[in-house]
């Protein structure tokens, strides 16, 4: 707080000696040390009040954004709960249609990339006359599925069983 040098204080303490006198002095240092103390003592209630003022701001901000957060939420989960019901009542509403008329729309050939002729017969990429074409019919409809892919692949990779044949001897 304030800055004394050593040679400040003992230049104090001669003069309050000399002005004081050997047998008031004790008492007074007592009385100045009883006074230091409680000035100390009330600095440091003040600045842990403080403290404790400051931590109380910061805990009502963290409260208001838990508060905000749990409002947004609250509002999210109606929005969805409405949304569920306006599905419910469409599904609802569909129950009632025949289940014919539910069938999603039929695909045919074209929409896969096969081209068919009048027969149901593939087309074929290229023509006859055509020496440089690959000539492959556009089918692309028996594909083996990723799992039988991978067996086969796992079925290739794995080491076979060779047995050695064993050197008998006779004794």
């Amino acid at each position: 707080m304030f800055d004394f040098s050593f040679t400040e204080m003992l230049l104090a303490g001669v003069v309050a000696l000399i002005v004081l006198g050997p047998e008031r002095l004790p008492k007074v240092a007592r009385f100045i040390g009883e006074w230091v103390g409680k000035i100390q003592r009330m600095a440091a209630g003040v600045k842990s009040e403080l403290a404790a003022q400051a931590d109380y701001a910061e805990l009502a901000k963290i409260k208001q954004n838990v508060e905000d957060t749990a409002q947004e939420i609250r509002k999210d989960l109606r929005d969805f709960e409405q949304k569920i019901q306006n599905e419910t009542k469409e599904l609802a509403e569909k129950a009632n249609v025949p289940a014919w008329e539910r069938l999603p729309e039929q695909k045919t050939p074209a929409d896969f990339g096969v081209m068919v002729d009048e027969n149901g017969q593939p087309i074929y990429s290229g023509s006859l006359n055509d020496e440089l074409s690959d000539f492959t019919p556009v089918t692309g409809l028996h594909v083996k599925s990723l799992k039988k892919q991978a067996m086969l692949r796992k079925r290739d990779m794995r080491p076979r069983f060779r047995p050695q044949p064993k050197l008998r001897s006779r004794k």
